[in-house]
């Protein structure tokens, strides 16, 4: 990608800003947690309910229809005597996952935190100019 292909978010002929339209369908409450637990693995309606701080099923449903209905989730009607429903990411969804562990890994720098969790400061932020060790590629 050229640098100016990077540096162009908006469309000049429709002023469509696509970074924007992406963060405004990702942005719910809980959408981002969501996509984390679905990017460790596939989850029942109810362990995805669980995994999650207080969710009404109501709008853990709506999220998941929004997430379904742009293409980041797929969900799977299991033939089981409990009607069960999976829900897992499609491809779409696994590269948005890949960029938001960048994001992730950015925020953690931004912070000055390890990204092993340590919350070891950042040393630039005390006029060293050493780097904090933010290697992790996802």
């Amino acid at each position: 990608m050229t640098d100016a292909a990077l540096k162009l978010w908006s469309l000049p002929e429709t002023d469509d800003c696509p970074v924007a339209d992406t963060l405004k369908s990702i942005g719910g409450k809980h959408t981002p947690r969501i996509l984390h637990c679905l990017t460790i693995r596939d989850h029942h309606f109810l362990e995805l309910q669980r995994s999650l701080p207080p969710i009404s099923r109501k709008v853990l449903t709506e999220e998941l229809r929004l997430l379904e209905e742009i293409g980041l989730v797929i969900r799977t009607e299991l033939d089981d005597a409990r009607r069960r429903v999976r829900y897992g990411l499609s491809e779409k969804g696994r590269g948005l996952a890949d960029i938001l562990g960048r994001i992730f890994l950015w925020a953690l720098e931004y912070r000055g935190m390890d990204p092993a969790g340590s919350g070891v400061q950042d040393e630039r932020k005390h006029g060293n100019q050493a780097q904090t060790g933010v290697t992790a590629v996802l």
